[in-house]
């Protein structure tokens, strides 16, 4: 087989895995915070098409006492879920870009075994492009460069989640 070949079947082997990988949902402003709208299989290609068209400068800031108005996606084999909200009002607001991830914490105020916890991380960006870039890296797996990228942003809050 040439080699030109086998680096296509490749490319397209590792993408077909990658896009079955990844599901997505939908939580409208005011939903309960464990209620969404379950949409299926994602890739990147199907998160810009869905984020592009979403009612963000609708729905900000009509949350009623429920969720914020956001898009999540999580990935079944590496565990990392990343999602996308907003905060502010219809003239004035910014993105949330939330990671959740597996993280090794000690226990007993630091100075206990380790154990693994769900840790949650959530920057503010203000750019849509800033969003777009950091979820096309988190869909081409590249997390060490999706995290560079975050940590060059505001931090809103951290914590584990339970």
């Amino acid at each position: 087989m040439n080699r030109a070949l086998l680096t296509i079947i490749t490319i397209f082997l590792a993408t077909s895995t990658m896009a079955g990988s990844y599901t997505y949902d939908i939580q409208q402003a005011g939903y309960d915070f464990d209620q969404y709208d379950l949409k299926g299989e994602a890739s990147y290609e199907i998160f810009i098409e869905e984020f592009r068209r979403f009612p963000w400068k609708e729905q900000v800031g009509k949350n009623t006492g429920g969720s914020e108005p956001t898009i999540s996606v999580k990935n079944k084999e590496s565990k990392i879920d990343y999602w996308v909200s907003v905060i502010g009002k219809p003239n004035e607001y910014a993105y949330l870009v939330g990671i959740v991830q597996p993280k090794m914490v000690k226990t007993m105020f630091g100075f206990g075994k380790e154990k693994e916890v769900r840790w949650l991380s959530i920057y503010i960006a203000e750019q849509q492009q800033t969003v777009e870039g950091t979820f096309q890296l988190y869909f081409a797996g590249k997390i060490e460069e999706l995290h560079k990228e975050l940590s060059g942003l505001p931090l809103f809050t951290e914590q584990e989640v339970r």
